[in-house]
This record gives C-alpha cells, structure tokens and sequence, in this order.
C-alpha cells in the first residue's frame, strides 16, 4: 500500500510540472512583450517607482530577476502580462548567447512606452 501511495505521488508530482510553462520551452511571440514601464518614474525614487511598473511584478518570485528594482525594470525590462514574466535587457546583453530566449525577446519586443513616460 505504501509504494502505491508513493507511486501516486510521484505521478502528481511529474503531472504537476509539466504543465508548467517556462518563457523558453514555448515559441516566442514578441506581441506579448511590452516594456515594462506603464506609467512615469517618481522623481524620488525608491517604493514610489512601483507604481511604474504593473502590480504582478512585485512578487518575490518575479522581483528577484530584476533585483527588486522597479526602476531598472522599468528602464530596461520587457514584460508578459499574458504568463508574468519579465526579461531584463541590461547593458550587454546583446554580447550574450545569440540563441538565448531572453536574447531573442530583447531583440526583438517592442519598447514603445506609454505616452508621457
């Protein structure tokens, strides 16, 4: 009954995973990235730049890619809004590897910013 139990479990488990979608196990479509920047930067800086950037990317799973920065996020990151993900296209990145997915997303997206920012 046990290695049942276990069998069971371990199948939910792979289940559970593989419906998960990561950005780069799926095509990529540029029409879903967008700059991150929805409104303008506080000139103070600091928590007020949260409100420039969409609410979702204040989770701790997202924020930790862009170093919990709103400002940089919204100076040089590109969003999903569709699946919550974020691509930050730092200084350098397109000395990166060519056949990266965050490559092709900064390559490619577009960064038209909302009118005003």
């Amino acid at each position: 009954m046990v290695d049942g139990q276990r069998l069971l479990a371990l199948v939910s488990i792979l289940l559970g995973s593989a419906v998960q979608a990561f950005p780069c196990d799926q095509p990529v479509v540029l029409s879903n990235w967008k700059s991150c920047q929805i409104a303008p930067l506080s000139e103070e800086g600091g928590a007020a730049d949260w409100k420039a950037v969409p609410e979702w990317t204040r989770e701790k799973a997202i924020s930790r890619f862009f170093l919990n920065d709103p400002r940089s996020l919204a100076n040089h990151g590109l969003c999903n809004a569709k699946f919550h993900r974020v691509v930050v296209c730092w200084p350098g990145w397109d000395e990166g590897d060519k056949n990266a997915c965050s490559y092709h997303i900064c390559d490619g997206a577009s960064w038209e910013r909302p009118k005003g920012t």
